[in-house]
């Protein structure tokens, strides 16, 4: 796997909507990641490095002790084996997912999704079918 420095990290380029794509590799050397980063498969990461907003993983990535992560995007089952600040922002694809869980429609930003879904929250949360990871995700957004 390669192992990335700082400067061939900062040499990866964003694409047309200025998501820098970083492909499947070892990140243990840098600590600070800015936003808008979409990681590839497997990559690592070593410990207490910070994500910036909007980042997202491939599977199968592992992150060292104390990592965390603003407003990670996540579309998994399994809760982010991260810290997290702010709310965790399931992916578009996961959108169907979210709306038959929730028994509602989601409407397409995230804005317009938490009008609708935060004031449902105290009822939502009430739920005992709800997985580790939708508690996980549901109670981020109630901060």
């Amino acid at each position: 796997m390669k192992k990335f420095t700082q400067k061939q990290f900062d040499g990866l380029p964003r694409d047309e909507g200025g998501i820098k794509q970083c492909p499947t590799g070892d990140y243990t050397a840098i600590k600070k990641f800015p936003e808008w980063c979409s990681f590839g498969k497997w990559c690592s990461f070593g410990e207490r490095c910070s994500f910036g907003g909007w980042c997202s993983f491939g599977g199968w990535c592992s992150f060292g002790e104390g990592c965390k992560a603003t407003r990670p995007l996540w579309d998994y089952v399994f809760e982010p084996p991260f810290q997290t600040e702010g709310k965790i922002l399931p992916t578009e694809q996961a959108r169907g997912y979210w709306g038959e869980r929730l028994g509602v429609q989601l409407p397409g930003c995230y804005a317009e999704i938490e009008k609708l879904i935060v004031p449902k929250l105290p009822d939502i949360l009430k739920r005992t079918d709800l997985t580790k990871c939708e508690r996980r995700v549901l109670e981020s957004w109630q901060k």
